[in-house]
């Protein structure tokens, strides 16, 4: 998967976080962001990485993006391990 692919699945997982109260405000306690640094965050290197991380670590989220998206899970830990690869692949 390009980085554009994957940037493309991240912002679309950051629009499924924020589409939904519950999952916004569950995003910004875990994250430490508030909604009026949002868009500052989101102007750093790492942003997207953090959002798939985000959606990685919780199952159901995972699952709940991918089906909105029509879209297998794997897809989108795809795009983030292009995005975050790892240092031992």
């Amino acid at each position: 998967m390009s980085v554009d692919e994957a940037e493309r699945v991240a912002l679309s997982a950051f629009s499924y976080i924020t589409n939904d109260e519950d999952r916004l405000n569950r995003f910004l306690a875990v994250s430490g962001l508030r909604v009026d640094t949002i868009r500052i965050a989101a102007e750093s290197a790492g942003f997207f990485a953090g959002i798939l991380d985000y959606i990685a670590s919780d199952e159901a989220l995972l699952v709940g993006f991918a089906e909105e998206q029509r879209i297998k899970p794997e897809q989108v830990m795809q795009a983030h391990w292009t995005l975050s690869p790892s240092e031992f692949e």
